[in-house]
């Protein structure tokens, strides 16, 4: 039962009590004064007949008292049923209007007493709430470490202590939470886009090693993660290869909603890389891409720690290389674009040279020169200036 229930019963209670309070009084006072008038007739008569023993009254006196001891009797008694009579309803509407008065404000002042209730507690409530100020960064830290002593194969816990560990710029322990989680769980496209770019803040931004192994592992998982692409783009530039950055970070751009925050940055950077590469192009008019396809044997454990070596060298003369790129294969993103910056002596440019070769060597050693156990390919002769796009397969 509730309030209301409750305060409704206990004004049916009250209502009940006082009605008898009023009304019964006036149904007791009717056998009070008929007692009261019958003993004083009787007293009357008792007096009459003392008179007449002692003869100072005869008997004709004493029987006409005797009858008017009885008429007035009857009468008074008339009269007091009478008067009893007509005050009854009047004090039954009487207490009706009570009851009814003191149920009206009873309940008013119930509602009163709820209401002053209600604000007070809400009151306390926001003093409450204000009172209770969010846990620090520091704090934060502190629980999701408790929490982990009991739930030590928890990996969100552990993505989530990364995180915060890096907001406080604790890279070290924060790598160390980031390795933990991706030990319990590697599949986790947001820890590994974060784990990626809290390993290249330590290595000074430098999008380059594990950063390069752990994004790809992401676009292994969702190729549609906005976020991982934007990693992707950054493990391009830092491998020089413009072009793909862009396409990379112009896909990025297309999977964000319209209203995304996030949207006018890459806007910008894309600005940004647009230009750099009309510089480039200004600087330096000629470049080959080389896209290297690689067979499943390949992309087996045992190879990705062989050296993939894709180089340019002249089609006749010394096989010395004219421009190269020397990339570990498990940082290797498909495609290489070799320019002057990639030249290996100042003094002789790419963009100096006319009928070359596209070289793509695996070796195991990182030795340019091939060895016995390396695995090669060689592209058909081409002309530098043509900007061509070559694709070998290992």
């Amino acid at each position: 039962m509730n309030l209301y229930g409750w305060f409704a019963m206990m004004l049916v209670i009250s209502a009940v009590w006082l009605i008898w309070f009023l009304y019964r009084p006036l149904k007791g006072n009717i056998l009070d004064l008929e007692k009261s008038n019958i003993a004083l007739g009787k007293q009357k008569q008792a007096e009459l007949e003392q008179d007449l023993q002692r003869d100072l009254i005869d008997e004709s006196v004493f029987e006409q008292a005797k009858d008017e001891i009885a008429q007035v009797l009857a009468i008074e008694m008339t009269q007091t049923v009478t008067t009893v009579e007509t005050q009854k309803p009047i004090a039954i509407w009487l207490s009706a209007m009570i009851v009814v008065f003191f149920s009206g404000a009873s309940f008013f002042v119930y509602q009163a007493l709820i209401s002053q209730s209600i604000t007070a507690q809400n009151a306390i409530t926001a003093q409450t709430l204000q009172a209770q100020e969010p846990p620090t960064l520091a704090q934060s830290i502190v629980n999701i470490k408790k929490h982990l002593e009991e739930n030590f194969d928890d990996e969100k816990a552990w993505r989530t202590l990364g995180l915060a560990l890096f907001d406080a710029n604790d890279l070290t322990q924060s790598l160390e939470a980031y390795e933990r989680s991706y030990q319990l769980n590697p599949k986790d496209v947001t820890m590994l886009v974060e784990y990626a770019s809290t390993l290249a803040k330590s290595q000074k931004n430098q999008f380059k090693g594990r950063v390069s192994t752990l994004v790809r592992e992401a676009l292994e998982i969702n190729p549609d993660s906005p976020d991982a692409l934007y990693l992707a783009g950054w493990v391009a530039i830092n491998a020089q290869q413009l072009a793909l950055a862009q396409m990379l970070w112009e896909k990025a751009l297309s999977l964000l909603p319209e209203n995304q925050a996030d949207r006018a940055s890459l806007q910008r950077m894309l600005d940004e890389l647009a230009q750099i590469q009309n510089s480039n192009k200004v600087e330096s008019q000629h470049q080959v891409v080389i896209k290297v396809v690689l067979p499943e044997r390949l992309r087996q454990a045992e190879f990705k720690e062989h050296y993939l070596m894709v180089y340019i060298k002249a089609a006749r003369g010394r096989p010395m290389p004219i421009a190269i790129q020397k990339i570990k294969l498990k940082d290797f993103t498909g495609t290489v674009t070799l320019t002057d910056e990639n030249s290996v002596m100042p003094t002789r440019k790419l963009s100096q040279s006319s009928k070359v070769l596209a070289v793509v060597l695996l070796s195991q050693s990182g030795s340019a020169m091939r060895q016995a156990d390396d695995i090669e390919a060689l592209s058909q002769v081409i002309d530098v200036k043509d900007n061509p796009t070559v694709e070998l397969k290992l």
